[in-house]
């Protein structure tokens, strides 16, 4: 949490459950304002509110001042009043996010204002609310709910439940000092601690548990401490500190008897009256008159006993809850006089009243018990319709669950059938695509064929021929002995010769130009094959098919090349992320060599190499073992090269 920011905030508020702690014994008697009264302050509050004449900020600090001088003055509000009087407080503070503070705030207004009027109930209700916002805020354990229920507990006596309380919390109540230290928690959450731990260690003094004593007092010293070590503490918080570290002392002394001491820590207790005399500390005297109360009988100072008695009478803190006290302490000061009958009238008033508050306590407890059991029903009828309403939550789910289930197998389904509907459409294409090659290669072969036929036809015919005829030419040359003729014989001579000549070379043209059309033909075929499997803007690619490699390689193996060259590629498609791709064909004396190689990330630990090849590899495997040819393949992190060999003789 962020505890600077909440530095800030807090200090304006940690005086309304500080004080308001402190002074439900001193309340006064006199009557408050009237409902009208309080309802024109607000309203002109709201007013400058509305006028933009204050801020947000500034609207809560002066209606948190003006309910706290209220409920200090004496006017109890009933929650009725109070939620209409705070109703613009409420709508601001809900309307924005960093508003946070200001809703603990209004909660602590309803808390304070049930805890002056000994509404407990209500009280613990509002304890439960502060709770809520405090943990929204980021505070996971402020112990407001823990402090109210101690506090309720020490009124009515029950210390077991105080101690109950004390135990829940004592392992996270033991960290506090380290974590004040770190700052990882507000300091008003130590100070509420110091509140749960003065009914604590009257509880145990009431049982008698010396060593829970001393360890709950160690406790309360460590964290007092540790708080007016702060620098960010208020004077208001610096004040209540002081002054529960004197009550705490002021309880031990009183355990070990010490009343000398008891008694110097009351006038420390009256010097924070000057100390703090910039703040509120009216309270002191009441909770004063009374503590000096006791001490006096402790020390069994009878004349200063019977003054403090008479001051208690007087005091603005005296009411019915007090009588009691007051009839108790005088029946002891009778007692120390010696006026035994006495002692013994005013102990039995002070038993009289004592029921008459108990009486009224139990009725509270009824009360409190027959709201509990409401709130309880209401709970159970809550859950009840909480249950129903999971039901449905989880039927709607499922519902959804299966809906989208449903929708789900259609899409795969038809994702599927997509799918393998393509995988036809290739599977047809590449099958379209061999045969066409197939019938292209077909188509070249047999061009090639009627080439080769055709230059061998004019080889055989034609030039035979034309050296016939030459030949004969040559011999009538010989044989004549007219000039004219021989001249005439010589010249048709040469234009033979010139025809033989031209002929011969035709015939040879032909027959080897047939197989270097084939070669290119071939050649052309890989190079459309990677250049529609690999595009140039992604692969840079080198293909080389040596001059008569092709010459005595059929037309079957020509496509098996073909086909091997495919499946080659497509394992650098899937699997190598290649940059570059070689392919070279060449012959040697009884062989045809291909060479397969790209830069890819090779198939080290692919299950290439050690005879669990992909089927890719192993569908060329297969194919070059059809030609009685042979695979090896070379694979490292620098790319794969995949070497076949092909006897020239079988193909």
């Amino acid at each position: 949490m962020n505890l600077p920011r909440l530095q800030s905030s807090r200090n304006r508020y940690s005086h309304l459950i500080s004080m308001l702690l402190l002074t439900i014994c001193q309340l006064t008697t006199a009557l408050g304002q009237s409902t009208t009264q309080v309802q024109t302050e607000f309203n002109k509050l709201n007013k400058a509110y509305h006028a933009n004449s204050i801020s947000a900020q500034q609207y809560f600090v002066k209606a948190d001042s003006l309910t706290h001088q209220l409920l200090a003055e004496g006017t109890n509000f009933e929650i009725k009043e109070l939620v209409d009087i705070l109703s613009l407080y409420e709508k601001i503070a809900w309307s924005k996010p960093q508003y946070a503070r200001a809703r603990i705030s209004y909660f602590f207004l309803f808390f304070n204002n049930a805890r002056m009027f000994k509404k407990r109930g209500a009280s613990m209700y509002y304890a439960e609310k502060i709770t809520e916002e405090y943990k929204k805020y980021g505070e996971k354990h402020p112990l407001v709910e823990q402090l109210q229920k101690c506090k309720i507990y020490q009124e009515l006596r029950l210390y077991d439940k105080v101690i109950e309380v004390f135990e829940g919390e004592k392992s996270y109540l033991t960290q506090l000092p380290k974590l004040l230290q770190e700052d990882q928690i507000d300091h008003s959450v130590g100070l509420n601690a110091m509140y749960i731990l003065s009914p604590a260690l009257a509880g145990y003094i009431k049982m008698k548990d010396t060593v829970s004593v001393y360890q709950t007092a160690s406790l309360a010293h460590h964290i007092g401490t540790t708080l007016q070590r702060k620098d960010s503490l208020g004077r208001t918080q610096m004040l209540y500190n002081d002054l529960l570290m004197i009550d705490i002392a002021h309880s031990i002394a009183n355990f070990e008897h010490k009343y000398d001491s008891a008694s110097n820590l009351l006038h420390q207790l009256e010097a924070l009256k000057t100390i703090y005399k910039d703040q509120p500390t009216g309270f002191i005297d009441g909770n004063l008159i009374r503590l000096r109360l006791e001490n006096h009988l402790n020390l069994k100072n009878q004349d200063s006993l019977r003054s403090y008695i008479e001051k208690y009478e007087s005091s603005t803190a005296f009411g019915d809850s007090q009588r009691a006290d007051v009839a108790e302490f005088k029946g002891k000061l009778r007692a120390l006089e010696g006026d035994y009958r006495g002692a013994y009238e005013s102990l039995t008033g002070a038993l009289t009243l004592e029921r008459d508050v108990q009486t009224s306590l139990m009725e509270e407890a009824s009360n409190l018990l027959y709201a509990y059991t409401q709130a309880e029903h209401s709970g159970i009828a809550l859950q009840r319709a909480e249950k129903v309403k999971q039901q449905r939550t989880i039927w709607l789910l499922i519902i959804s669950f299966v809906a989208i289930m449903v929708v789900l197998g259609i899409y795969l389904t038809m994702l599927y059938r997509s799918r393998k509907a393509k995988e036809q459409v290739e599977a047809l294409n590449n099958t379209a695509n061999l045969q066409i090659i197939a019938m292209e290669e077909m188509k070249h072969e047999a061009i090639r064929e009627e080439q080769q036929r055709l230059g061998q036809d004019l080889h055989d015919g034609l030039s035979s021929s034309i050296a016939s005829i030459k030949h004969q030419l040559e011999i009538l040359s010989m044989d004549t002995d007219d000039t004219h003729l021989k001249a005439k014989l010589g010249m048709l001579q040469a234009q033979v010769t010139k025809a033989y000549t031209v002929a011969r070379a035709k015939s040879h043209e032909w027959f080897n130009t047939a197989d270097g059309e084939q070669e290119d033909t071939f050649e052309q075929r890989i190079k459309f094959l990677t250049d529609t499997a690999l595009p140039g803007s992604r692969y840079k690619k080198d293909i080389h098919i040596d001059d008569d490699a092709l010459h005595h390689v059929s037309m079957d193996t020509r496509i098996a090349l073909l086909r091997i060259i495919q499946e080659a590629i497509t394992n650098i498609i899937k699997h190598a992320k290649a940059k570059k791709v070689d392919i070279l064909i060449y012959a040697e004396i009884d062989k045809l060599i291909m060479a397969i190689k790209d830069d890819g990330t090779g198939l080290v630990g692919k299950n290439s190499i050690s005879g669990k090849s992909t089927m890719g590899l192993q569908s060329i495997r297969r194919r070059v073992q059809y030609m009685d040819g042979e695979t090896n393949i070379q694979s490292d992190s620098k790319g794969t090269e995949i070497t076949i060999s092909i006897p020239l003789t079988q193909s």
